[in-house]
């Protein structure tokens, strides 16, 4: 075989060829957003042009690429930030700036919830106050633990805990300061977590403010703690603030979300169960509450603080701070504070109304006041402020809503008291959603009956729900009696029903096997609902032993997960040539575990992960490599040239260098094609040539 093109490895925020840009010493990051955000593979083309257009030097690029919500990063000075804003095409152009979560604050003296005048040539005017509501204290709730004050008035009185984690199924993005997963009351999906502070995890919460976050949507009703408003909801952390608060700026916020739009489409998750929690705020910035709102244009909903007033700590104007100020969209809620007597707290932003301004940006109020939830060491603590409030509202968001009759009212037009704030009060649950759990065993031997239990709430009798079996190796082989794969089962008068499979009973020696169980809503199997796993144990022979494995995964996108020993995993069909087998249109999660592993990124048939379509950069198709060891894991590539990004998080972006140029091309007839993420730097040294 022909030796391989040297690895060419290259940081993209530090390339200066000979004879391209030189950025000038006022040159700083400004956030850009088209007017009409193009399709998530073609932005980087459209950026370059754009670039082009507004006459900047050759070589100027975007640092960072928000391709799900049509914006970029890129470095400017004022003149050339003028040249791009002029643009037909360009939305805006703004500097970055800082952002830091809402701190708590001590519980307040409310301002008293009293009609506000109105002048009127002298005269004065009431506005009618909401009947009076049900004051409630921290309860113990039926599963043994803390209903906290303010989960027990959204619910109106009830104890959600005694339905159990009707959660399960939703998911919260809390894009925050991280989530501890060591409380033992939290659903966290650490797979889908991610840090953009260099040397945190998103599992280190040293201010605690977004693991207080998780726990008001979340906390599980299992005996533990308190209890969350969606009991056993995932929570996936999205940690942009460092173990001080600070670390973040607009850039950093905006990369997150972008980054949980993507999960949330590439995973295909059902919009009605998902809610993105941001509870931060800073100055008025137009680009941050447009990718808010670019998000919400594709059906995500959106809890965000109204925010906690100025330095004095008292209340100020939402349309004067980010992201509170995209409250306008309709599925973005902005949400402020009431203490347990239905006060309006003083430090809760609002929103004001008057002849200049008739949007309200503010859609709900919520218990903000002495709310007990976790915090930085795992123990619990009663903190206060919208970021108390706002977690309350995403819980709703993933049970069915906020119901009418919660709205914030406004002051009206020229009312001189900033706190006289109108009728303002706590939302409630709206119709209960369908909940889904599906169990069974952690194995099952040949030649035995394998039973998984489906529980649901809120169905009928009768209800059709639809399951299917897969995983690497699985076949109807597998089974005795089975036509295919997949099959319905229908709900009894509990709502329970039974999924029955016989295991077969076969000679052939091929190792334990791990079935993956879907549970669908739909007989075209496109909302998944629930799933499981189960080991199917070879019983033909002693299990092989969990180290020293070779994995392969299938056609579809997969989780391939190695054991203990000295692994070798890849996403792709061991065997065939076709684009299909070497990866296109997957995106595949590889986890080597102990050992010096190699994760395969191709072999002697090529290069996977290759959509082999020149239009693209193939960023709908590559291996993301979750717990790579520098100078311990290796990558195995085929030959060729390659070319590493790596962001300020330390997430390494490998493409094949399709031109030979050594630069990262995105866009012209040879694009460079992206085959994995890796969630460490790599080097020359951590590579293995196929």
């Amino acid at each position: 075989m022909a030796s391989p093109v040297p690895f060419n490895l290259l940081t993209l925020l530090a390339q200066q060829p000979k004879g391209r840009r030189t950025e000038a010493a006022d040159a700083r990051d400004h956030l850009v957003f088209l007017r009409t955000p193009p399709a998530p593979a073609d932005l980087a083309a459209e950026a370059t042009a754009l670039l082009e257009q507004a006459g900047l030097p050759q070589g100027s690029a975007p640092s960072q690429l928000y391709r799900q919500l049509g914006g970029f990063l890129v470095k400017l000075n004022e003149v050339e930030a003028g040249r791009l804003r002029a643009l037909e095409a360009v939305a805006g152009v703004e500097a970055d700036a800082t952002m830091a979560p809402l701190p708590p604050l001590p519980d307040p003296v409310a301002t008293p919830l009293t009609p506000p005048t109105i002048p009127a040539e002298g005269a004065t005017a009431e506005v009618a106050l909401p009947a009076v509501l049900v004051s409630y204290a921290n309860a113990g709730g039926s599963s043994g633990e803390i209903v906290p004050w303010g989960v027990r008035a959204v619910w109106q009185g009830q104890d959600i805990s005694s339905r159990g984690n009707v959660g399960a199924g939703t998911w919260a993005f809390v894009i925050d300061s991280g989530i501890l997963t060591t409380t033992g009351d939290l659903n966290v999906n650490t797979a889908w977590s991610r840090s953009w502070v260099t040397g945190e995890t998103p599992f280190t919460d040293g201010v605690g403010h977004g693991t207080h976050v998780a726990g008001t949507i979340a906390a599980l009703a299992n005996g533990i703690g308190v209890v969350g408003v969606a009991p056993g909801a995932e929570v996936v952390s999205l940690k942009v603030f460092n173990s001080s608060g600070g670390g973040a700026s607009n850039s950093t916020i905006i990369a997150a979300i972008d980054y949980a739009v993507s999960v949330i489409t590439t995973n295909k998750l059902d919009l009605s169960k998902v809610v993105i929690n941001m509870s931060l705020g800073g100055g008025f910035s137009s680009a941050l509450d447009t990718a808010v709102r670019n998000a919400a244009n594709l059906g995500i909903r959106f809890a965000i603080a109204a925010g906690n007033g100025n330095s004095s700590g008292v209340g100020v104007d939402a349309d004067t701070v980010s992201p509170a100020s995209a409250g306008d969209h309709p599925n973005v809620y902005t949400v402020s504070a009431v203490d347990s007597a239905y006060r309006m707290a003083g430090f809760s932003n609002w929103d004001r109304i008057d002849a200049g301004d008739s949007v309200d940006d503010v859609d709900v109020a919520a218990p903000g006041v002495g709310v007990l939830s976790y915090t930085a060491n795992g123990q619990l603590a009663s903190w206060s402020g919208t970021s108390m409030a706002t977690p309350h509202v995403a819980g709703l968001l993933l049970l069915g809503g906020v119901t009418a009759g919660d709205m914030v009212t406004p002051n009206a037009a020229g009312a001189p008291d900033p706190f006289a704030w109108g009728t303002s009060f706590p939302p409630v649950a709206g119709t209960p959603v369908p909940t889904y759990a599906l169990s069974g065993p952690v194995a099952s031997d040949e030649g035995t009956t394998l039973s998984l239990r489906v529980g649901t709430t809120n169905l009928a009798a009768g209800t059709s729900l639809y399951w299917r079996f897969s995983g690497t190796g699985i076949s109807t082989a597998d089974f005795s009696g089975l036509a295919g794969l997949s099959g319905s089962t229908s709900l009894l008068a509990d709502g329970t029903a039974t999924i029955s499979a016989a295991v077969a009973a076969d000679a052939l020696t091929e190792g334990n096997e791990t079935l993956t169980v879907e549970l669908f809503s739909d007989a075209g199997l496109t909302t998944r609902v629930a799933g499981t796993s189960v080991t199917l144990n070879d019983t033909s022979r002693t299990p092989v032993p969990t180290t020293d494995l070779v994995l392969w995964g299938t056609t579809g996108s997969d989780t391939v997960s190695g054991g203990s020993g000295n692994d070798r995993l890849t996403g792709v069909l061991a065997t065939g040539s076709t684009a299909a087998a070497l990866g296109r249109g997957q995106i595949d999660t590889l986890i080597g575990g102990a050992g010096a592993d190699v994760f395969v990124l191709g072999d002697a048939r090529g290069m996977f992960y290759d959509d082999r379509t020149a239009k693209t950069v193939g960023n709908g198709d590559y291996a993301r490599i979750t717990d790579f060891q520098a100078g311990i894991d290796k990558l195995q590539l085929f030959s060729g040239s390659y070319i590493t990004t790596t962001s300020a998080a330390g997430l390494t972006s490998l493409y094949r260098d399709n031109n030979g140029d050594g630069l990262l091309t995105t866009g012209g007839r040879l694009r460079d094609e992206l085959i994995a993420q890796i969630n460490a730097p790599i080097s020359s040294a951590d590579v293995l040539w196929a």
